[in-house]
This record gives C-alpha cells, sequence and structure tokens, in this order.
C-alpha cells in the first residue's frame, strides 16, 4: 500500500490582491521544492479568477508532510497571507481511491 499522500491547498485572494500573493508565495515554493520528500509542488492561477491560487502537492509519506507543515517558509508564508486572503488557506488531503 503506498504512504504516500497528495494535498490541494486554495488561497482565496482579496480582489486586487494577486500579485502580492504571487510575490508572498515564490519564496515558499521554492524551498518547499527542495525539501526532502516533497515529490510535487505547483501553484495554479484561475485564468478566471486571478486572485484565487491552488496548490496541488504530492508528497512521499504523511510524516514529510508533517515536517514541511512545521518550516519557517510555510510559516512565514501563511503569516503573510493572511492580510492578503479573505480566509484561511484552505487545505485538502487526498488519498487514492483507485
Amino acid at each position: 500500500m503506498s504512504t504516500d499522500i497528495h494535498v490541494v491547498a486554495v488561497i482565496e485572494g482579496k480582489p486586487g490582491s494577486a500579485e502580492a500573493i504571487k510575490a508572498v508565495t515564490k519564496p515558499c515554493v521554492d524551498a518547499t521544492r527542495k525539501e526532502e520528500g516533497c515529490l510535487k509542488y505547483h501553484l495554479h492561477q484561475d485564468q478566471e479568477r486571478p486572485d484565487h491560487f491552488i496548490f496541488v502537492e504530492h508528497w512521499a509519506s504523511q510524516e514529510i508532510l508533517a515536517k514541511h507543515g512545521q518550516s519557517a517558509h510555510l510559516k512565514a508564508m501563511v503569516d503573510e497571507l493572511a492580510s492578503l486572503t479573505v480566509k484561511p488557506l484552505e487545505v485538502s488531503l487526498l488519498k487514492n481511491v483507485y
């Protein structure tokens, strides 16, 4: 049985916040992609709602994801996003069904 885990995280930015969100997320994306066990870490921007972003992540294990959750770069990003978003980051942990 596979122990890897997929994550989808949604950033719902305030109107006009797209460029600021990109600036805040870039350092975290760069640092996260270097983390051991990070298999995929992409930030996508909605084409029709430019202040809406979605992280698509793939991690080797729940334990590695937990380490990422404690990383300084993730904590800094979440703190900086607070003033740019209409609600906290919405995170979903996913498992394969088929």
